[in-house]
């Protein structure tokens, strides 16, 4: 497939749920397509990177359904119903912190690849934006841009009232929703960033 089309197909599928888990893996196989062509080495690292960080995904999520089924599974529940005796919960206890240590430590790899993976796709939209002459590259990127500083914002003005008054937090989380309104615009941002990004891929004149 065409790497403009691969990738203007990718961005959209990323606005559409359950759609946009394959996603990154076509936006990846995009970036890296267009970095061979254009020999761009940025593009080509965020490609590899955006393909290693789906593929953990993936990988982290058998290993937590697995998990899961795998202390179902140790569980031996007396006939009736009855819960495990205290000694067969002490017995699972090892296995069980076992599981948490490693879910952790795959979280936080999970998340500094993500961080890592929107460092270089903002960097190549920029790129792309001089390489390709293309207008919507830019576009993208400081929308993407403004989406980070409003989500900045959010997380500083709820710790600062999480601080300064939890109880007004709390209210202000569970009754009003103002919280949510908040995000609001991140989520319009993102969308227009995505639709941004395959409108350039769409439109790019890839030599």
């Amino acid at each position: 497939m065409e790497m403009s089309l691969l990738g203007g197909i990718g961005y959209v599928l990323n606005i559409i749920p359950l759609a946009n888990i394959v996603a990154p893996l076509l936006i990846g196989v995009a970036w890296y397509q267009v970095g061979s062509r254009t020999g761009q080495s940025l593009f080509r690292a965020t490609g590899v990177l955006m393909v290693v960080t789906f593929l953990a995904s993936v990988g982290f999520l058998v290993f937590f359904l697995g998990s899961i089924i795998g202390v179902i599974m140790s569980m031996p529940f007396a006939i009736g119903g009855e819960n495990f005796s205290t000694a067969v919960a002490s017995a699972l206890l090892p296995q069980i912190m076992g599981y948490l240590a490693v879910f952790l430590a795959a979280a936080v790899t999970l998340a500094a690849l993500g961080l890592a993976t929107f460092v270089l796709e903002l960097g190549s939209h920029f790129r792309a934006a001089k390489v390709l002459n293309s207008v919507w590259f830019r576009r993208a990127a400081v929308a993407r841009i403004v989406a980070l500083v409003l989500v900045l914002v959010f997380v500083a003005v709820v710790l600062a009232l999480a601080v300064a008054e939890p109880g007004a937090l709390m209210g202000a989380a569970v009754v009003g929703g103002n919280f949510l309104l908040l995000l609001l615009p991140v989520i319009v941002l993102m969308l227009l960033a995505n639709i941004f990004s395959a409108i350039a891929f769409f439109t790019a004149n890839i030599p």
